[in-house]
């Protein structure tokens, strides 16, 4: 019935989201919103062909989402209708396609190819999202587009955590996503930038600032009943920085109100969980501590000793399939297949060599980069918006010293957004497109 569903929809809805992206600039601005909010529905929305569901690597699959189609429709409304406007090569496309190529020499040459196309594929998809994102807002939508959508995923993951957590009784709730360990990274991106829209944005009255600001409380709440400790911490951190970003810039009659209501909600959510928490962070079994550090030296010895990586998505199989690498694993060593470092970095240069793992901090770099540098330079609403996004690439940057979870479609997702309104933000806030520093 999902393959039939999901056949309707193509045939159907993405020509008709086509037509309407490209009858109006209005009708692109909700394309980009239902975009947005669409990464969010995790397995909720998506539909898996060639799926090898017992394989513990990041991807299993080739796998189409409600996502991929709008990003489609969205990208095909603005190529046709505005061919002159759009950026055909956006922002960082250079190192973007020689991250992409290391990638396909990196499956050629893996032990098992076809786990390798699974990422590629995914690739290709997470760049149509920034393209079209990118595009969308640099020719005119509004940002107001993207505000929408990240308040319907905090909304959406806040309403599902709540149940979770109070109705069904998960100790550690996922929301839509397979793991809880997916929330953090996922909502840590959104929750800076939706507090400075609540402090800066003008253009929000005082109801819509509040909604703003609830919305990033309400992520908060759902990164709290995972029980990530270091998402925890890094949410407090993306909170902390976003009001002392936002501080000299926001009208004094809307800066009491947001503060209070952080720190009310803040309080209430600390009150009520506080003793789970302290008990986590007391207790938290020392097995997961050595497990990470037993998979994460695997992974430094496959860089070490591969220098074009062991291929694509195939860390999983060689850690499995290789004696002397599986020789160091004792805390998992009962189970069947190996799973993945936890750590974003090592299990990059693990599957991709070193070279690859330079690519990728490049990539990253540049995009924090740009909304740091123009965060801190320009003090248009654009500018403050820019710095919020840059608080949210920080917390991703820093949660991939202990979490492989950058690689799951939604953070993917949620990440290319981020970066394609970093971009485009940027580029208002510069007063001219070619102002930006490479």
């Amino acid at each position: 019935m999902k393959y039939v569903a999901f056949m309707v929809i193509v045939l159907g809805a993405v020509p008709v989201m086509t037509a309407l992206g490209m009858w109006s600039e209005r009708w692109r601005g909700w394309l980009v919103t239902a975009l947005v909010f669409s990464t969010a529905l995790g397995d909720l929305a998506n539909v898996n062909f060639v799926s090898l569901e017992l394989y513990r690597g990041p991807d299993r699959g080739y796998e189409i989402n409600l996502a991929d189609l709008i990003a489609l429709a969205l990208a095909l409304a603005l190529a046709v209708r505005l061919p002159r406007r759009v950026r055909w090569l956006p922002y960082n496309m250079l190192p973007l396609a020689l991250l992409f190529v290391g990638c396909v020499v990196a499956t050629v040459i893996a032990p098992a190819p076809l786990l390798g196309t699974f990422t590629l594929f995914k690739l290709v998809r997470v760049f149509i999202v920034y393209w079209a994102v990118a595009n969308a807002l640099e020719t005119g939508v509004p940002s107001r587009a993207v505000w929408r959508g990240f308040v319907l995923v905090a909304v959406f993951l806040t309403t599902l955590a709540l149940k979770q957590k109070y109705v069904d009784g998960l100790y550690r709730v996922h929301a839509s996503f397979d793991h809880s360990n997916t929330i953090p990274l996922y909502a840590n991106l959104v929750l800076p930038v939706l507090l400075m829209w609540a402090m800066v944005d003008r253009g929000l009255d005082m109801r819509r600032a509040a909604v703003s600001a609830l919305a990033a409380m309400g992520l908060t709440v759902t990164v709290m009943a995972t029980f990530s400790r270091a998402g925890l911490a890094l949410s407090v951190f993306g909170i902390v920085g976003a009001l002392l970003a936002s501080a000299r810039r926001a009208p004094r009659r809307r800066l009491l109100p947001v503060v209070s209501v952080v720190l009310v909600a803040g309080l209430l959510g600390g009150a009520v969980a506080a003793d789970s928490l302290i008990d986590r962070f007391l207790n938290a079994p020392e097995s997961s501590a050595e497990a990470r550090s037993e998979f994460n030296e695997a992974a430094i010895a496959m860089a070490r000793e591969h220098p074009l990586g062991v291929g694509l998505n195939n860390f999983s199989r060689v850690l499995t399939d290789v004696d002397r690498y599986r020789a160091g694993i004792t805390v998992m060593k009962g189970e069947e297949q190996a799973g993945v470092a936890h750590h974003i970095y090592l299990l990059t240069a693990a599957e991709l060599g070193y070279v690859g793992l330079l690519l990728f901090l490049l990539i990253m770099a540049r995009f924090t980069w740009r909304g740091g540098w123009h965060g801190l330079k320009a003090r248009t609403t654009d500018a403050m918006l820019a710095r919020g996004l840059m608080l949210g690439l920080c917390t991703l940057h820093a949660a991939g010293l202990l979490e492989w979870a950058f690689r799951t479609t939604p953070v993917m997702y949620m990440t290319a957004i981020v970066c394609a309104c970093t971009v485009a933000f940027t580029r208002r806030a510069s007063g001219s497109r070619g102002a930006v520093p490479a």
